[in-house]
């Protein structure tokens, strides 16, 4: 008589699981929102602080170094 106990259990325990698992069905507009945040924040710090010509300079100089 414990087996059927037991295959109950074990069957509610994977609908749980499968239940969990299923939430979660990929990022939301929040996340997208706070990676684009993100990355503007960091554009936006490399552009004040004059890093964005020392990566133009050096990209251009790597540039030429390939094609000449």
């Amino acid at each position: 008589m414990q087996k059927p106990k037991l295959l109950k259990a074990i069957v509610e325990r994977q609908i749980r699981l499968g239940e969990r698992r299923n939430g979660d069905k990929g990022q939301t507009v929040f996340e997208y929102l706070g990676i684009v945040v993100i990355i503007a924040l960091i554009i936006g710090a490399i552009i004040g602080t004059g890093l964005a010509n020392s990566i133009a300079n050096a990209i251009t100089a790597a540039l030429a170094r390939i094609t000449t």
